[in-house]
């Protein structure tokens, strides 16, 4: 069984390598779309494809955040191009959280041809949000939201992206959808135990502000919404700033509507840690 991982990133220069190295110790490919990158994450990238990795590399100069049609394309380019059986569709602060390839190969085996997967999506809680503390590393995926209030799910493409031309990956990658409704199509959910995707978005205060403010720009230009993070796109431009509470309220309550949001010690967190396969070099 062939795996690849498709991703579009943008300024992910302080985890872009941990990114790569450790999802290619489960995937056989990544193909990687560097959505016009100012922070260094370009470079970064070109050193790891030197080495020999199975990394491919594209440049998007489109300042409109696309990610909807970019992810789409890539999936059906790794499933013909390098003859994939599945593409799984992810994000630069994502990672595979994986007991062993036969487990995964074996629960992917158990999807009903002609559909698409979905897997569980953990949300992680750094140790601290320093952004001098010497880089991502296993203290970013260690501990865990215990319960997940948005139940949202992450997309493994299978065959039936080619088959089905009207199929498209949503953006966000949480879904499959069918045009000309753009429908959600029912999609197998694989067992938790054999792969989940352990998610860390806030890391530090310069990562955060800079996701909020680009993203918020860039999905304004390809005239997407920006529901969570237009509040904190407010709050910034109003000369706000965030300090390391204000972090860790944020990470905990991440992709929820504000008025859904709960104190920080209401949240509970439980050991379950993400065993990265690979450091920063």
């Amino acid at each position: 069984m062939r795996l690849f991982g498709v991703t579009m990133v943008r300024n992910e220069a302080d985890i872009i390598e941990v990114f790569v190295r450790h999802n290619l110790g489960v995937l056989d490919g990544l193909v990687v779309v560097d959505h016009d990158s100012i922070d260094g994450t370009a470079e970064i990238l070109a050193k790891l494809q030197a080495e020999g990795l199975p990394l491919r590399i594209a440049r998007d100069a489109d300042p409109a955040y696309r990610q909807s049609e970019t992810m789409t394309a890539l999936a059906r380019e790794a499933l013909t191009r390098d003859a994939a059986d599945f593409v799984f569709a992810l994000d630069a602060d994502e990672f595979l959280k994986v007991e062993s390839r036969s487990d995964l190969e074996a629960t992917l085996a158990e999807v009903p041809v002609g559909m698409h997967a979905a897997m569980h999506w953990l949300t992680y809680v750094p140790d601290a949000f320093d952004d001098d503390a010497g880089g991502f590393g296993p203290g970013h995926l260690w501990w865990r939201l215990k319960t997940e209030r948005r139940k949202v799910m992450k997309v493994v493409a299978s065959h039936a992206l080619l088959e089905r031309q009207s199929d498209f990956i949503a953006t966000g990658n949480h879904a499959v959808l069918s045009r000309p409704l753009s429908n959600a199509l029912p999609q197998a959910l694989l067992r938790r135990e054999a792969v989940a995707l352990g998610h860390c978005p806030v890391r530090g205060r310069a990562q955060l502000e800079g996701k909020i403010i680009v993203g918020h720009l860039a999905r304004s230009l390809a005239n997407l919404p920006s529901p969570y993070k237009n509040d904190l796109y407010k709050e910034l431009r109003a000369g706000g700033t965030f300090d390391g509470e204000r972090l860790r309220q944020i990470a905990c309550n991440f992709m929820l509507p504000r008025e859904k949001w709960q104190r920080v010690e209401e949240i509970e967190l439980v050991e379950d840690p993400v065993r990265l396969t690979a450091e920063q070099r």
